[in-house]
This record gives C-alpha cells, structure tokens and sequence, in this order.
C-alpha cells in the first residue's frame, strides 16, 4: 500500500462508507408505484452535482478567456499593422505634397527664366551662412557646371546676389559660394524707379533690410518707391527687382538723402535659384543704325 493511502486511511474508510450508504439511501428514496424522485433524493443529486457544475463554469470561462485573449491579440496587431499602414500614407501623401511645392516652384523658376534675356542655370540651396558678419549662402553648382565669380543669382522675386570667390569662400566643382545682396560688403548700383534717381544699394548684415545711399541732394524719394537694379558695372542686369522703400532718412554726417530698403525676396523662404551666365539669350546685332537697318560696313581694300 503506498504512503499516501495508508496516511489517509482513517479518513477513507469512514468517507466511503458515508458515500456507500447515501447512494443506498438515494436509491431506496423512490415510492413504491411513482415514477419521480423524493426529495431527499433531489437534494443529495443536487450536492453531487455540485463538482461536475463547478468543472463545466471552469472549464467554459477558461474556454471563453483563451478565445477572448487570442481575439484581442489579433485586434491588438491589426490596429499595429494599420497604424503602420497610416504612418507610411502620411508618410507619401507628404511626399507628394513637396513635390508638388517644388514642381510649382521649378515651374515658376522656369517662367522667369523664359522671360529673361539671359542664359542661366538653375540650382538648389545647399547651405547658408547668416550671420551679422556675412550673408552668404551656396548652391549645388560650381565650376564643373560653368559657374565663374561675379556671376548674378535672382529668382522670380528679384536680385538675390552674386557668385563669389575668395579664400575663405571659393568657388568648388560642384558647388559655389553666393554673396547676398543683404551681406555687409555687398554694394549694387540702383535706380529708383518712379523718379529715376540713382544710388547705391548696400547690404547691413541684416536680411530684412538694406541702406540706399549716394543720392542725389534733390532727390525727393517716398515710402514704398520701387528700387531695380541700374545695369551699371557689368555685373547686374537692368530692371532687376531689389526691394522697396520702408523709411527716407538725412544721412547724419553727409546731409544726404538716405533710405532703408526691404528686400523683394523672401531668403527664409528661398530654395531653388537661377545662376546667370553672362551670355544673352537673343544679343543685339551689331552695326544697326538709329533706323534698325544694317549700317554699311566698308569694304576691305
């Protein structure tokens, strides 16, 4: 007999003894000549039901439970999936909306270049340096692509600056430093465009403003005059856009007429460029006369 049977065996005998005679009794329980069970009989298949019941709700709720979790794990990596699903859309839908951004300013890039009598070429901004002690910033052009110092850069907004080159800021083969007209050693021959007057346009450190001065005493300029570019000094073409008059002041020392400009192009905004190459698109023949006819060119002896 094993150790457990004979550590329990005073409680076994007297347990199954008391089952033994339940059952005896359960049985003997039905009336003579009825076919339905007393009810100390109902009672005593009810106690004895009691485990079997006990089992059935464990064994449903462990059942229910197994079933719940496995759906929820399901539910938990199908919203997983569609959260990763949502991110990559958002993801692309951003993408297409910046292509969109820079097709619509290539476009526009491409107009103005069109519209212009310059060849050019167009490069995107790769790098800036705004600081008060200079104003440049460099594009994804250089000397491999034709880009050479003093070359103008504009946009459709207007003048942007000049390429430059210089220890410190020299011209690369596939990039190349350009020298904002906002940069303190910058300086631009302009015109005003209302009354004509000439001056010279000089960059303060500060991207949101520029200093005209060299005016002439006469000159009678007011708040929101139109500044171009004059086309004196080779560099700049005529009739570039520059900014606007926000205030006319008197040059303190000098007793001149002097006035702060705002830049036409917004830099903060700025991506994309137009670098021009010096050459006309459609130059002006030569040896034309007032009349537009071809002047007579002697003849060799």
């Amino acid at each position: 007999m094993s150790p457990a049977l004979l550590r329990y065996r005073r409680l076994i005998l007297p347990a199954g003894l008391w089952l033994f005679s339940l059952i005896l009794v359960s049985v003997q329980s039905f009336e003579k000549g009825k076919s339905h069970p007393s009810p100390f009989s109902r009672e005593l298949t009810y106690i004895i039901g009691m485990p079997q019941q006990t089992y059935s709700y464990v064994k449903d709720g462990t059942i229910n439970f197994w079933n719940n979790y496995v759906y929820l794990h399901g539910v938990r990596e199908q919203n997983l999936d569609l959260q990763r699903q949502s991110a990559y859309l958002e993801m692309e839908n951003q993408m297409l909306r910046e292509q969109a951004r820079e097709n619509e300013r290539l476009r526009s890039l491409l107009n103005f270049s069109d519209a212009i009598n310059y060849k050019s070429l167009a490069a995107r901004i790769i790098g800036w340096d705004l600081s008060v002690y200079g104003q440049t910033m460099i594009i994804n052009k250089g000397s491999l692509d034709g880009i050479t110092s003093g070359q103008a850069v504009m946009c459709s907004q207007g003048l942007i600056g000049q390429v430059t080159d210089e220890p410190g800021r020299a011209i690369a083969p596939h990039s190349a430093p350009v020298l904002l007209v906002t940069d303190p050693m910058s300086r631009v021959s302009v015109v005003v465009e209302r009354t004509r007057d000439r001056g010279i346009l000089q960059g303060t450190g500060d991207e949101d403003k520029m200093l005209l001065v060299y005016l002439s005493p006469e000159a009678r300029l007011e708040t929101g005059d139109e500044i171009s570019t004059s086309g004196l000094g080779g560099i700049f073409p005529t009739g570039v856009r520059i900014g606007k008059i926000t205030r006319m002041e008197i040059n303190p020392f000098f007793g001149s007429p002097q006035g702060w400009v705002k830049p036409s192009v917004d830099f903060s905004r700025l991506e994309e460029v137009l670098v021009l190459t010096g050459e006309e698109k459609n130059p002006a023949p030569k040896n034309i006369d007032p009349k537009g006819k071809p002047a007579h060119v002697p003849a060799k002896n």
